[in-house]
């Protein structure tokens, strides 16, 4: 490796580790247990995508690009770390009610803005009937308990109220679904910069940055509350047209993508 590439790659792998250290120095998580996942992992990703001639790689193949001894990577083969089914599916089930709130007519006001809605009325658009339309099948005390607790709702008697239009829970540092945040959002975003640096990929996807330098503190908040309204009106309209794609689209038992989407975040520099 030519010395400049090193010294890049160095670079860059300060800025990805610096927050995630940080992050994982605060929930008390040893480095020896981070080694261990980061093993773990260099053995399944050289398993599943460095194989040769269509066929899967040898353990001593595997052995040399990852730089692990042949007997760690048999240790790291008959492991099982990952789990497919995460609570990702249970947050963004709460997310598509939300989103279906803020964007179905039928649970809009007249001036357009969501509706206090009862809880179960017959012959009525309730809360019932927005976690049947939207939720792809969880239970409505499940979904409302989730969106109570994460702040986005209230209840009053029979009456559920919309807070706010998105799903987030209060700052806390052993928060499960924070760290499930963690784990896909940025899965996601690593996924298409490695689409996008792929010299064996010609079709780039979508992967923008915007980024200002010495605004004034005292205009902070304005900034971000308009990040913050531009991104969750976009986040909408996106999340809308493609669930209309799929409930839409011709089922001719084509092929499907796991999954697709758009992510957005705000970001804020805390030191020089």
């Amino acid at each position: 490796m030519k010395n400049q590439l090193k010294s890049v790659i160095i670079q860059m792998l300060i800025q990805v580790f610096r927050p995630l250290a940080k992050i994982l120095l605060r929930l008390k998580v040893p480095f020896n247990e981070v080694s261990d996942v980061l093993k773990w992992t260099y053995v399944d990703v050289a398993n599943e995508h460095f194989g040769l001639n269509g066929k899967p790689p040898t353990k001593s193949r595997i052995s040399v690009i990852t730089g692990l001894s042949r007997t760690q990577v048999d240790i790291q083969m008959k492991a099982n770390l990952f789990q497919t089914e995460t609570d990702q599916y249970k947050w963004n089930r709460a997310v598509r009610v939300l989103t279906g709130w803020v964007e179905d007519k039928d649970y809009l006001d007249q001036h357009g803005k969501a509706r206090i809605i009862p809880l179960e009325a017959e012959g009525s658009h309730d809360f019932k009937s927005l976690v049947e339309k939207y939720s792809g099948g969880a239970t409505v005390r499940s979904i409302l308990d989730d969106l109570a607790a994460s702040g986005s709702v209230q209840t009053n008697g029979d009456q559920v109220e919309l807070l706010k239009p998105y799903y987030l829970t209060v700052n806390d540092p052993d928060d499960e679904q924070k760290l499930n945040f963690l784990g896909v959002s940025t899965q996601y975003l690593l996924e298409t910069i490695d689409h996008n640096i792929d010299p064996d990929k010609s079709d780039p996807r979508f992967q923008r940055i915007v980024i200002h330098h010495e605004l004034p503190k005292s205009l902070i908040n304005i900034a971000e509350s308009y990040v913050r309204d531009k991104s969750q009106q976009l986040a909408n309209d996106v999340d809308e047209y493609l669930e209309h794609l799929i409930q839409y689209a011709n089922d001719d038992g084509g092929e499907t993508v796991p999954y697709l989407g758009l992510g957005l975040y705000y970001y804020q520099g805390d030191r020089p």
